[in-house]
């Protein structure tokens, strides 16, 4: 954006009827919050003002607008900073830039977009939208390697549309807002209507494969025109620019994103009686919103800039120069009253740990815990509580779920839900769960179990023991990976045996023990080491033959008398 002298065309408002864009999910088709603002910095230090700022009021959900240089293709610190979106309930418009040079912006290198489309694609965005601009201002030769050239633009734009979308549907594509204001001077400017043209001519149809419309809605002239203005060079020249893209063939009715617009104030670093006062232009600014940026078609109004303390754009800022203050216009938009959006979000599990069973006893009960990872973009328990639940109409064995606390749980988080279970009669069964977020199904595929109910596992022990003509006399039978409610440890029971002079035990059930599992057992006695075998079991009897134990003979010696009078 730079100040220059304005052209200014009449035109009626074009109504917006809704229909879908060519990215996955139309903004317009849900709750939207169109308040924004376009910030510099990628901290918290401007998202969170810049949340308080559009979230007021009954808002939520509100947008930024943020640049991403070519040479900040940081994967770490861009995933941290969408991250902070995400908890602030911010959606980010990424403009793309390449990097300066002088007094200028350089042009992309050559298949710069597939470096772009990794890049992006690497992130996970904190909605299913992933809005980007591609670069900015064309008809400025300063924004374009010092020259423009329209015919180049529309094969970046083509090309990068292509590479985005051929690396996830959902990125939702824009063109760069154009300065509607400039005249016909190339090398260095060139009229938005002969750019746009010579785009057409350059690539037939690109404004067609666009997902909505950018527009740089400036009120000139000298960014210090009057809401009320109508036309081209005016807080409405979004709606001159829709009727020009009818005449290049464009049948859609994009939604639009008013990513640059806004006056610049007396107050900066120095005084400029010019300019309209920083009350003036808070009037403005609601004027504004109350009528020139109220038609439905409107995704989001991103004013310039939030936090600009040095020249070109301190007039410009929402924030005052001392730092610690704002404007009167960051209050004054505060007070306006908002729509609590609701983006649409991509919520998905993957189980990490746990499991149905797939073989269980008839009558027992079952604790079963089943962790989840959160692979999605929302922070579960954000927005509602988030519950797992049987799919309806695919619930044969009955769970009762233990319904988990509001926990948050971000991206890359694990949470452990509790099931309870009672096993009915024999047979074959299936459960079929999946996450819910109130009452919408997650996006990822449901988790389904198939177990069979089965008769218990009866044991029998069979041992002897060295230096002793009979194995006669009581063990202690350690199972580990038991399940159930009246164990010792973690997955552990204990059981007393009693081995007759035959070397074995009698049959005694095990209704702990999961038929078709395996378990390690280990039998222990008094001055001899204990034996662990490994043993898969079965419904029925299962004999557990640990052979012979061997004396320990530190301990018979310490105890000697003991040892030989056992029976």
């Amino acid at each position: 954006m730079f100040p220059l002298i304005s052209f200014v065309f009449f035109l009626v408002a074009i109504p917006y009827t809704l229909n879908p864009t060519l990215a996955v999910v139309d903004p317009l088709s849900v709750p939207n919050n169109k308040f924004g603002i376009h910030i510099i910095q990628a901290t918290p230090d401007e998202s969170s003002p810049a949340a308080s700022l559009v979230n007021s009021t009954g808002g939520d959900w509100g947008y930024i607008t943020v640049l991403i240089e070519s040479r900040d293709r940081n994967e770490s610190k861009w995933q941290e900073f969408f991250n902070d979106l995400r908890r602030r309930h911010l959606i980010p418009i990424v403009r793309l830039a390449t990097k300066p040079l002088n007094a200028h912006w350089e042009r992309p290198y050559e298949k710069e977009y597939e470096a772009w489309a990794d890049f992006l694609d690497s992130l996970n965005w904190p909605v299913k939208n992933r809005y980007v601009v591609i670069y900015n201002e064309p008809n400025h030769g300063k924004e374009w390697g010092n020259f423009v050239d329209a015919k180049m633009y529309a094969k970046v734009l083509d090309q990068t549309i292509t590479a985005l979308k051929n690396k996830n549907r959902d990125f939702f594509v824009l063109n760069a807002g154009f300065d509607a204001s400039t005249p016909s001077k190339p090398p260095q400017f060139e009229d938005q209507v002969t750019f746009m043209r010579q785009m057409e001519e350059e690539v037939p149809g690109i404004f067609n494969k666009l997902d909505g419309w950018v527009s740089h809605s400036y009120p000139q002239p000298n960014f210090t025109g009057s809401p009320g203005n109508i036309g081209r060079g005016s807080v409405r020249t979004y709606l001159w620019e829709l009727k020009l893209l009818g005449q290049f063939g464009v049948t859609k009715n994009f939604p639009v994103f008013i990513t640059e617009t806004g006056w610049q104030h007396a107050e900066g670093i120095n005084y400029n009686p010019n300019y309209p006062s920083a009350d003036t232009v808070a009037e403005y600014y609601k004027n504004a919103f109350e009528n020139a940026w109220t038609p439905q078609r409107i995704v989001a109004v991103t004013p310039f800039i939030l936090s600009y303390l040095e020249k070109p754009f301190d007039h410009f800022s929402f924030k005052t120069s001392n730092n610690s203050t704002y404007y009167p216009q960051f209050k004054t938009i505060q007070n306006v009253p908002k729509v609590s959006g609701r983006p649409v979000q991509e919520n998905k599990a993957q189980l990490v740990k746990g499991e149905i069973y797939s073989t269980i006893v008839s009558g027992e009960s079952y604790d079963i815990s089943l962790t989840f990872k959160n692979i999605g973009q929302s922070i579960w328990n954000d927005r509602e509580q988030i519950n797992l639940l049987p799919v309806s109409g695919e619930q044969e064995l009955k769970l009762e779920a233990g319904f988990p606390d509001n926990t948050l749980v971000e991206p890359g988080e694990e949470f452990t839900f509790y099931l309870h279970l009672t096993a009915p009669e024999k047979g074959m069964y299936k459960v079929v769960l999946n996450l819910f977020e109130g009452d919408r199904e997650f996006d990822s595929p449901p988790f389904e179990f198939t177990t069979e109910v089965k008769d218990p596992v009866i044991l029998q022990v069979k041992s002897a023991l060295k230096w002793k003509k009979y194995a006669k006399g009581e063990y202690l039978l350690r199972i580990e990976g038991a399940v159930g409610p009246d164990l010792i440890g973690v997955g552990e029971s204990v059981q007393k045996v009693y081995i007759s002079e035959s070397g074995q035990s009698e049959e005694f059930e095990a209704r702990n023990l999961l038929p078709e599992y395996t378990f390690d057992f280990t039998l222990e006695k008094p001055f001899y080491r204990s034996k662990t075998i490994s043993q898969k079991v079965s419904s029925g009897v299962n004999i557990l033959d640990f052979e012979a134990l061997s004396p320990d003979i530190i301990s018979i010696l310490l105890h000697p008398i003991t040892f030989f009078k056992q029976k």
